[in-house]
């Protein structure tokens, strides 16, 4: 029996044990069973390619399918962040469009090999072994500068700030005495920044785009590469038990002491009483995982409420995502507030934002079946770019290794089509552009 068929018949096991034994619903055993599956996967992949592919599905089954099944069987239900619809009606959408998704991401095989990556971005190395160092160091200077150039460039600075990280990667690949040390010191000064800030998507989004290139360098088997997994998770879940709280102290109540040292005490203190696994309050059950509150909300709301939108929020995010504002002064901003009350029917603070995710989105536009296409669209498009990006590795031999950048948003599983296309796009633009520029003016051929 080959690998594949062996997996197949595991994850055939697995959901007869989930659906029988369990006597779970047989959408929800499914879904489980996808990412399950999906996330041994990821696990799998990492140090032999670059798994975005499967991190978006893995991240969206977490959020869209775990989340709401624990909802579902915790015995908790918030005021506001619950599920708005039976179990049933929620899973026989969400998982199909899943599955729809998975299918289309498929369409073009993805060919990412780190072996070739490595051994290109070594010999780029060899003969310019500087340039780690001067990503790096323009990287950790980039925001410094942010706050001295207009609001229209602040996105550009954003997105250059996260080559230190690009940097790192070929300093992995260099043999470099120092580079874990650098590495280390990188992702100390990322989880500095964000604990001052409260934001925690930068810290945990990278941890994974480039725990790959690691288990390349460290060569990790399966079972070192599960254990760094479980370690990641413990380490999500402390950040998510303590990042409510925390916040209301900075944000709110403006705590005026080092925020490191409050950070690490609040988790500490949820560590010793053991609440990191046992919520003690409805809105902390609600939170962490779960975004399917928000997508049961909407086929609530739609069409008994508010009619289907017909595609009206694709169009708007591909002319936002396309065009400059001067040439389309309306066009759509990201941010989320004005799909997710008109979708939802439900009202956010006036300084709140909540995405409604491409699922809600395909959901809110074309209902059941067309939300369902609607993903698998999604899918072959994602699918489709990767394949240009492979084929582009011809003329940019590690262009891969900036490929973070370009789906840094796109691996959420809670944005909606605006937010993902724009950053998209225009980070492709940036980063096609720098290396272009690079070459012209240095030779460089990354």
């Amino acid at each position: 029996m080959n690998r594949d068929k062996k997996h197949i018949l595991w994850a055939l096991m697995l959901f007869l044990f989930i659906y029988y034994v369990y006597d779970t619903l047989f959408w929800s055993a499914t879904g489980i069973t996808i990412t399950i599956y999906y996330t041994l996967r990821l696990i799998k992949n990492m140090g032999n390619n670059i798994p975005v592919l499967d991190l978006m599905i893995v991240l969206a089954s977490l959020q869209w399918i775990i989340g709401p099944f624990i909802d579902y069987h915790n015995g908790i239900t918030h005021y506001k962040y619950h599920m708005y619809v039976p179990e049933e009606q929620y899973m026989s959408f969400v998982v199909p469009a899943v599955i729809a998704f998975i299918i289309g991401i498929y369409v073009f095989k993805d060919r990412s090999d780190l072996d070739e990556i490595k051994e290109k971005a070594t010999e780029i190395i060899s003969n310019y072994p500087r340039l780690p160092y001067v990503l790096i160091i323009t990287g950790l200077l980039i925001p410094f500068l942010s706050s001295f150039v207009p609001p229209s460039l602040r996105f550009v600075f954003f997105l250059l700030a996260n080559i230190k990280y690009i940097g790192v990667i070929y300093l992995l690949f260099s043999g470099s005495s120092n580079r874990w040390l650098i590495f280390t010191g990188i992702m100390l000064l990322t989880a500095s920044a964000s604990i001052a800030s409260g934001m925690f998507h930068d810290l945990l989004l990278w941890a994974m785009l480039t725990f790959t290139f690691i288990a390349k360098e460290l060569n990790l088997t399966f079972t070192k590469k599960l254990l760094f997994a479980f370690l990641g998770i413990f380490v999500a879940i402390t950040i998510q038990s303590v990042k409510i709280q925390y916040r209301e102290l900075v944000w709110e109540k403006g705590y005026a002491g080092n925020k490191t040292t409050l950070f690490f005490a609040m988790a500490i203190n949820e560590w010793q009483n053991g609440t990191i696994f046992t919520p003690t309050s409805e809105s902390d059950a609600n939170v962490r995982l779960n975004q399917g509150w928000i997508i049961s909300a909407i086929m609530k709301n739609i069409p008994a409420k508010e009619p289907y939108a017909g595609g009206t929020t694709i169009t708007e995010a591909i002319q936002a995502s396309l065009l400059p504002r001067f040439l389309a002064p309306g066009k759509k901003r990201a941010g989320g507030r004005e799909n997710f009350q008109r979708f939802t029917g439900l009202k956010l603070g006036e300084s709140t934002s909540m995405g409604i995710s491409l699922v809600g989105e395909g959901y809110a536009n074309f209902g059941y079946w067309g939300g369902i296409f609607f993903m698998l669209f999604w899918g072959v498009f994602i699918s489709w770019f990767w394949h240009i990006l492979n084929n582009l590795s011809e003329t940019f031999p590690t262009l891969m290794i900036w490929s973070p950048i370009l789906f840094l948003q796109v691996v959420k599983a809670e944005t909606e089509l605006v937010v993902v296309l724009n950053h998209l796009i225009k980070s492709s633009i940036l980063i096609f552009g720098l290396l272009w520029f690079i070459r012209k003016q240095w030779g460089i051929r990354l």
